[in-house]
């Protein structure tokens, strides 16, 4: 029956270490090409392999994976926001926050769809 009236507690320590493993990929693309394209690409390939793994293991309904996914994004996109977002000398005000609105919702967006990956199916008894 799965976990009906268990409910589990999250290992933070774990997803915050899945966090720091994308950031450092982030951080190391972002070093290389200087292009917050490739820099969110590569986060978001992280989140892409956290939620195999994640429906791999089905374990995780769709709230849990979502709150995991937007953690770990999170922590992965900010060597794209400090390195190449923000030192963007030439961009005016408008430009900052389209940006950075754009890489929300793109974010929030592939969130949702990592979540609904991760999701466990459901159980039919």
């Amino acid at each position: 029956m799965g976990n009906l009236f268990l409910r589990e507690k999250e290992n933070w320590l774990a997803w915050s270490i899945w966090g720091v493993l994308g950031a450092l990929v982030t951080l190391y693309v972002a070093m290389s090409t200087n292009i917050a394209h490739f820099a969110a690409g590569s986060a978001i390939g992280v989140l892409v392999i956290l939620a195999w793994w994640m429906q791999q293991s089905k374990r995780f309904d769709f709230g849990r994976a979502f709150k995991i996914c937007c953690y770990v994004l999170m922590l992965s996109l900010l060597p794209t926001l400090i390195l190449v977002v923000i030192p963007s000398g030439d961009l005016n005000q408008f430009d900052m926050i389209f940006q950075s609105i754009t890489l929300f919702a793109l974010s929030l967006l592939a969130c949702l769809i990592c979540s609904f990956i991760a999701r466990r199916p459901k159980q039919y008894y």
